[in-house]
């Protein structure tokens, strides 16, 4: 049987106790939530670096990818927790598919997230300054808040 979930680098099951492989698994969760964390948050600065959107585009965007990164987050913990404890050998292996589930999903996120939004661009240099000229009051102008009284 072909092996479901790949095994981490950093952690190598059978070299070490089974505690310290435990813990470098946790960690290893850890370090990829923090990651795609990252991209995450990239993406969204992406998005907020937009200056082609409207404020209203930009901020509907960002929502529904707030929505896709919580629906994304409920599928995982889902088949993590429900579906990858099957897939592997039972003992340890409950905890172990989950976290190399949760560490596979975890990085294909943050290198999805990585790829569709690529790094955020310098800002656009800011316009020169035009001088302007006095050009004095003009008979339409109005110095009040409210418009005369017409007669």
């Amino acid at each position: 049987m072909a092996e479901p979930w790949p095994s981490t680098a950093r952690c190598r099951s059978g070299e070490v106790l089974a505690r310290d492989y435990n813990r470098c698994l946790y960690e290893a969760i850890s370090v990829s939530e923090k990651v795609m964390g990252a991209a995450l948050a990239n993406a969204v600065a992406v998005i907020e670096a937009r200056a082609d959107l409207l404020p209203s585009q930009r901020n509907r965007w960002r929502v529904l990818l707030d929505e896709a990164q919580i629906r994304f987050g409920m599928y995982r913990n889902f088949d993590c927790q429900s579906v990858a404890p099957f897939e592997g050998p039972r003992g340890i292996g409950n905890f172990e598919q989950r976290a190399l589930c949760l560490i596979a999903n975890n990085e294909r996120r943050a290198e999805d997230l990585r790829r569709r939004y690529g790094e955020v661009p310098p800002p656009a240099a800011p316009a020169p300054l035009v001088a302007v000229e006095n050009i004095g009051t003009r008979p339409a102008t109005w110095l009040t808040a409210v418009a005369p009284p017409l007669d």
